[in-house]
Formats: structure tokens, sequence, C-alpha cells
């Protein structure tokens, strides 16, 4: 009964369809099937079969015993390992990241099919050989590239980068300074630890963006080019162990974003730049081993953000008194030694609570170990030797404080007194790493 009467009430609230409603439904059903079509669309869209095919090119002249790439041909080429792609529908290969696999083989040609490529990092890894013709040419969208920690030889040309590393191979030949040329834009150029060499381009003055050059450990030589002063976003100015001559112009002063300047194992000569306090930013200066002359400037002392200075190994001389080393407060390294520097011990470096390590060997340094000394809680490494030291039992009195000094070099000085029969001296003059 109760049934009969539902059912009965059912059939009342059962209409017949308007053809205003048939047209309603009608536009739901087909704006649904849209969006299924286009769910569908998106979740089987692949990377540009052209650009897969280069990559497995690329893959099958590496080869990795440590971790393959495993790109399997049965997941989209854009989820592969290492692999960025673009959003258009082609769905092209924009990235290819893969530092530090443990790469070996060469770099394939199939590469510069990748006519999207913008970023290539293939560093820290075993890869070797040539570049392939037309490499740079053919890639006009490249704009990072990084080959550095590998074994390739032989580079030709590069256009358009923005940051350009190849440091730590075995590239021979002209240095790419010349690249600025091609790429005004560039802001990093790395091309240190390889085997380059003939002069700096003039051409590097028109990289007006850059921030980072380092050509370090090449056989780089003639001078330092002027237009790199003109390099106002310079912060990095790093060229040590190459065949440089001449010398550093006080122009180098317009350079006030510079935080490092290596100039170190040239063959340098001249003044240290009087101005070169100006560099307010600098936080390593290492000049050792060149030829410098002269004293050095009392405005060094005005570069309060030094962590590193280091100009051992030069003919520098004069007062070292006259240096307000005590403004130097976060000063970690200090290296003077092996000069020709004739003044007492300059006591206010003793004031650098951050030292670490000082090096005055190798001077005409006279006087005596200020106790300051002990308030130098992190001080590893300190050494006097072949000097005019006197005071030597106070001397080491003093040091005694020194918790942490772990290296003490004071041989070779002109005592006022018998040395101690039971003090072993510390013979070598190594020095924590710069």
């Amino acid at each position: 009964m109760v049934d009969e009467e539902m059912g009965s009430k059912a059939k009342g609230l059962v209409r017949p369809l308007t053809t205003k409603h048939v047209q309603a439904l009608s536009s739901h059903i087909h704006l649904f099937c849209l969006l299924c079509a286009l769910f569908i669309t998106l979740s089987e869209a692949v990377c540009n079969p052209q650009d897969q095919e280069s990559l497995l090119w690329f893959s099958s002249n590496v080869s990795s015993s440590v971790s393959p790439l495993n790109w399997n041909l049965s997941i989209d080429c854009c989820s592969w390992e290492g692999i960025t792609c673009d959003d258009t529908p082609e769905s092209h290969v924009t990235t290819i990241s893969l530092p530090l696999r443990g790469l070996s083989g060469n770099l394939s040609a199939s590469v510069q099919n990748l006519h999207r490529l913008s970023h290539l990092d293939l560093s820290h890894n075993l890869l070797s050989g040539p570049i392939p013709p037309g490499f740079f040419s053919a890639l006009d969208q490249l704009m990072v590239l990084n080959l550095s920690y590998n074994s390739f030889i032989v580079l030709l040309g590069a256009f358009n980068l923005i940051s350009f590393n190849v440091s730590n191979n075995s590239f021979t030949g002209p240095n790419p300074s010349f690249m600025c040329m091609s790429s005004p834009q560039l802001s990093k150029l790395d091309f240190s630890y390889n085997d380059f060499s003939g002069h700096i381009s003039q051409g590097v003055g028109t990289c007006l963006k850059l921030s980072v050059l380092r050509a370090g450990f090449n056989n780089i030589s003639g001078e330092i080019p002027v237009e790199i002063y003109n390099l106002s976003e310079l912060e990095q100015l790093v060229l040590p162990a190459n065949q440089l001559t001449g010398k550093i112009d006080n122009n180098i002063t317009r350079l006030k974003k510079l935080t490092l300047l290596e100039l170190y194992f040239n063959h340098l000569e001249g003044e240290i730049p009087k101005d070169i306090g100006h560099l307010s930013r600098l936080q390593s200066l290492q000049l050792h081993i060149n030829n410098f002359t002269g004293t050095v400037p009392l405005s060094l002392t005005k570069c309060t953000n030094l962590i590193k200075l280091n100009l051992r190994i030069n003919r520098l001389r004069g007062n070292l008194t006259e240096l307000e080393f005590n403004l130097l407060q976060s000063l970690k390294i200090l290296d003077l030694g092996n000069n020709s520097f004739t003044s007492d011990i300059p006591n206010k470096v003793f004031s650098c609570k951050s030292l670490t390590a000082i090096r005055f060997a190798g001077n005409k340094l006279t006087g005596q170990i200020s106790p300051q000394v002990k308030e130098l809680v992190s001080l590893t490494f300190l050494s006097f030797s072949d000097n005019r030291l006197t005071n030597i039992t106070g001397a080491l009195s003093i040091l005694q404080g020194c918790r942490k000094l772990s290296t003490l070099v004071l041989a070779k000085n002109f005592y006022d007194e018998t040395l101690p029969s039971n003090v072993d001296f510390v013979s070598s003059d190594g020095f924590p790493k710069l």
C-alpha cells in the first residue's frame, strides 16, 4: 500500500523534456566532450620527436659505470633525468643538466640539432674529445654552458651566451676572451685550468655585464688590457698562474664591485695602486709571487671586508707599523712573507680577532711578539722565521696561551739570548691553503 502510494507520487514528479531542456543538455555534453578531448591531448603530449632522436644519439656516445642514464623510450623524454622542455605544443628540449654523473665518452654532434637548447651543464664528468664543429653557431639560443671539470679539447667560437664555463679541461689555443665580441650579454666567463695561450683580447671591454672573469692556470701572456677597468659590474678578476706582465693600472679603483682580485704567480711589476682602499668590497687580495715594488698602500686598511691578504714573495719594503691593521676585523689569512719590510713587528695585527694564519717570515722585522697575540683565539699558524726578533723566551711563554696554535715557525732569527734546549722549533714552513 505504501509502495503503491510512493510510486504514484514519483510518477507525478516525472515531466516530459522540452526542446529548451534538450538544447541545454546537448550544450553541456558538447562542453564535456571538449574537455575530455583536451585532457587526452595533454596527457598524450610527448617531447619533439627530432629532439628525442638527438638525445638518444647523445646517450649512445656516453656511458657511466656508476649510474647509467636509463633513458627509457616508454617514458616521455621531457621526463627523462636532466631534461627540461618548453611549454609549447612541440615540447622542445631547452635544458640538459647532467653534472656529476660519471659520464665518459664524447659530446655528440647531435646535440646541435636541439635548436631550442638554452642551458647545457655537463660539468664534473669524464667527457673528452673536441667540441663538434659548428656547435655554437647551430645553438643560437644557448645562454648557459658549463663543461667544466672534463677533458675536452679544441674550442671554436661561442655566441649569445650569458654564462660560459669550460674550466678544468684540456683546451689549447687562443684563449676565449674574444667571445665578448659575439656575446655582449655575457655575465660569467671562466676558462681557468686549461692550456689556453695568447693575450687577453681587448674586446673583453665590450662585455659590459661581465661580473666574473676567471682565467687562472693557463699560459696567457701580455699585459692586463685597460679595457677591463671599464667593466663596472666586475666582481671577480681571477687570473693567477699565467705569464702576465706589466703593471696594475690605478684605474682598477673604478671596479667598485670587485670582491676578488687574484693575480698571483705572474710577472707583474710596479707598485700596488695607492688608492686600492677604494675597493671597499674587496674580500680577497692575492698578489703573491710577482715583482711588485714600493710599499703597502696605507689605504689598503680601508678594505675592511678583507678576508685574505697575500703579498708574499715580492720586492715590497717599508714600515709596516704605519698600517692600521686593527681596522681589518674580517681578516683571516695574512701573508706578507719574503719581502724587504724593515720595522718592528706591526703589533696592531694582533687586534684582528678573526686571524687564523699569519706569516711574516723572510723579512727584516725587529722587536718582540706582543702579549696581545693570545687574544687571537682562532690562530693556528704563525711564522716569523728569518727575521731579527728578540726575547725568544718571552715569546714562547706568550705563545703557550694560544690554545689552537698548531704550527709555529721562529727559526733563523738574531736572538739576544741562548735558545732553550727543550724547545722543538718547527723547521718546515707550510701554510694553510689559500
